[in-house]
């Protein structure tokens, strides 16, 4: 991080921080201290007409505050500690039509987005670029045509409270950097090719109490080539994760033979997984096997695993030193003494995908459109949109009183 950033990055939390205890947000109409401050906030449409409008007219800390409505337009952002927020999520849209690129790309360190639906667009609905502290908050996204909340090399931060179906590529994706220093959490991904992916990402890095169904497959962290180091250091914890075998879903060739597992280690090193309840999974419920590099230091335990296809519990061959398996609640296993030490692994978990593959391969596969998926019930909106920003941060969550 350079010196300029971080240096910028400490002077926000320190006025913030400094904000809270003096009370700055009050206003003179008997608002609390945490309510919006007008000169702080710039509304839409009451004060630009669009949601691009005013993020051009805003300075760092500012609020954008987008009213209920349908705005057809891509969003760029480039001014930092921003934050966008929309006053009900199920009615403040962003619409690609199927012709604009991102709902909103960002390349601004410290931005968040909160309380907002994007769909339809031919990219990604929410889309951070190398940046140092990112959140996105009670945020939807559905049937766009790459990825739902995507942070991209970028580091600090945190997805919370957010929905994401539709996409052949991941709902959630957090991708090539190390340590991410990210947290995923309270999130539901459904009718995508990958639930979560992390490519060649982890350090800091947890998954928790989310929920991951009726995807091609559920959480799926990876390494897919050897131009970044491999993916590892991920902490899967206290996850629901069922039924992701949909055949239905939007899928790209490299993510459609991971089809039938619930969570799958696809050449991690160094992750625990824990706690999960994983069920009901055409192939796989927890599987490692080797992608580009061997799956190594990988521990699972404590998991409750049950009707799997193939297996409940499973380690390919060939596989690195140091997996471990324990204490967990299984009925299937390849190998079949998973649990009694042994990091051999088995070649028929690679059998399995090797073969979707030669049927990607030869196209005899078929994909659902991104464009025709189911969309999605309302989702439970911010509690109180008119409370003023807080640091987009990994330790800054709307769980936690300010």
């Amino acid at each position: 991080m350079s010196t300029v950033r971080e240096q910028t990055r400490r002077n926000y939390v320190r006025t913030a921080a400094i904000a809270s205890l003096v009370g700055i947000a009050a206003s003179t109409t008997g608002r609390g201290q945490n309510e919006l401050n007008s000169d702080e906030t710039i509304r839409v449409p009451q004060d630009q007409p669009t949601v691009q409008d005013a993020v051009d007219e805003a300075d760092g800390g500012d609020l954008v505050l987008v009213d209920s409505g349908t705005y057809d337009e891509a969003v760029e952002v480039s001014t930092p500690e921003l934050t966008i927020r929309g006053t009900d999520r199920n009615e403040v849209v962003l619409d690609g039509e199927f012709q604009r690129d991102h709902g909103v790309r960002i390349e601004a360190d410290g931005v968040a987005l909160e309380n907002l639906t994007a769909r339809h667009y031919t990219g990604n609905a929410f889309y951070w670029r190398y940046v140092y502290g990112f959140r996105g908050s009670y945020l939807t996204a559905y049937n766009n045509g790459d990825y739902g909340a995507y942070a991209y090399r970028s580091s600090n931060g945190r997805f919370e409270h957010s929905y994401a179906s539709g996409h052949p590529d991941a709902g959630f994706y957090l991708g090539y950097h190390n340590p991410f220093d990210a947290v995923v959490t309270d999130v539901i991904a459904e009718h995508n090719a990958l639930g979560y992916s992390g490519t060649s990402a982890g350090g800091n890095l947890t998954i928790r109490d989310s929920v991951w169904r009726h995807n091609v497959a559920g959480i799926v962290p990876n390494t897919l080539g050897e131009e970044d180091p491999p993916q590892r250091s991920c902490h899967i914890v206290g996850n629901e994760v069922s039924e992701n075998h949909n055949s239905d879903a939007p899928t790209r060739a490299y993510t459609a033979e991971m089809f039938g597992a619930g969570i799958l280690l696809w050449g991690g090193q160094e992750n625990l997984v824990e706690d999960n309840e994983v069920r009901d999974h055409e192939h796989f419920g927890i599987a490692a096997t080797a992608n580009v590099v061997e799956p190594s230091g990988n521990v699972v335990r404590n998991n409750d695993v049950s009707g799997s296809g193939t297996a409940d519990l499973a380690l390919g061959e060939p596989a690195g030193e140091g997996n471990r398996f324990a204490d967990n609640e299984f009925e299937t296993s390849l190998p079949s003494g998973i649990e009694d030490g042994s990091s051999e692994g088995d070649p028929r978990v690679g059998e399995v995908f090797e073969a979707r593959a030669r049927l990607v391969d030869d196209g005899e596969l078929a994909s659902g459109d991104w464009r025709e998926q189911p969309e999605p019930d309302d989702q439970p909106t911010m509690p109180d949109p008119g409370i003023r920003p807080r640091p987009a941060e990994r330790g800054t969550s709307w769980d936690e009183p300010q």
